[in-house]
């Protein structure tokens, strides 16, 4: 991604009150966008003034309102962040876990409940003894079929995911997953990370090169694990191509956020939506900025 024009990646967190850490989203966020339509005039918002790509979760609201402004900006890319963890946590607590489950499946075409009803068949033996590799294939399959149409170039796994992984070694799933990605849904897979420093030795121990990190990196070493020298080390050895996120975990991203990436060779970050005054001015910053 590094060869390719500079990025600016819009994040849905604060549109979607899934934001866990850092600066608090303002207190009317959570009226404001509970329809898709709001959702869909922060794209439009962030389209118009250069915003090349949205990051998110698969809610369906947002994927509601990123369908409507697609048909506006049809250029607008979408990364999709794998398995929504959250939502399933949240969804079970609400419905209960068969209520979850009928909900999920109400959401899916015919076709794909039939492809990933006959893979499941397939899998059964790693279902019943609740192998985690296993089950982790099938929500895969269930989480790309609500992105299929928006035609996603890159599909990150979710960092409780990829860390979850990383810390048992389990080699296997990140082997899966980027199989599954490139031969089944014909797209890059990327990983999303909160261990930087733990996940780039481990990656190249195991000679798998992921083309795309999805990863905390600011000036202030936010989130940044285990410190931002090693990050910073392990980003100038590394082929993969950094997004850096939670630049505005703190404060407003200023030029020196900026300069601080573009030194380092980065040339994508996420933002969130935090106000409408900043909101434009921060992004024609960023392309700016990242652009050298």
């Amino acid at each position: 991604m590094n060869a390719s024009p500079p990025q600016v990646v819009l994040g849905t967190a604060n549109l979607t009150g899934n934001r866990l850490v850092g600066r608090d989203s303002p207190v009317d966020f959570v009226e404001r966008f509970q329809a898709p339509m709001e959702i869909a005039s922060v794209f439009n918002d962030a389209a118009a003034a250069g915003v090349d790509a949205v990051a998110t979760l698969n809610q369906l609201d947002v994927l509601a309102a990123l369908k409507k402004t697609r048909q506006t900006f049809p250029n607008l890319r979408v990364y999709p962040i794998i398995p929504n963890v959250i939502g399933y946590v949240r969804e079970a607590t609400d419905y209960g876990l068969v209520g979850a489950a009928r909900r999920r499946i109400q959401q899916m075409a015919l076709v794909d409940l039939l492809k990933i009803g006959i893979r499941g068949a397939l899998k059964a033996p790693g279902v019943l003894k609740r192998d985690f590799n296993t089950l982790m294939s099938i929500l895969f399959d269930v989480e790309l079929a609500s992105f299929k149409s928006l035609k996603p170039p890159v599909v990150f796994l979710h960092p409780q995911i990829t860390d979850l992984a990383l810390a048992f070694g389990n080699r296997s799933l990140f082997e899966l997953y980027v199989r599954t990605m490139r031969e089944r849904f014909h797209t890059e897979p990327g990983l999303a990370t909160n261990n930087l420093g733990w996940l780039v030795p481990k990656l190249k121990e195991w000679n798998l090169p992921i083309p795309f990190l999805l990863t905390p990196f600011n000036p202030s070493g936010f989130l940044m694990k285990p410190s931002r020298a090693e990050c910073e080390a392990l980003l100038a050895s590394s082929s993969s191509a950094v997004i850096a996120d939670k630049v505005d975990a703190t404060a407003d991203p200023g030029e020196d956020t900026w300069r601080y990436l573009r030194a380092r060779n980065i040339r994508a970050a996420i933002i969130e939506f935090w106000n409408d005054k900043s909101f434009a001015p921060t992004i024609k910053q960023a392309k700016g900025l990242l652009a050298g």
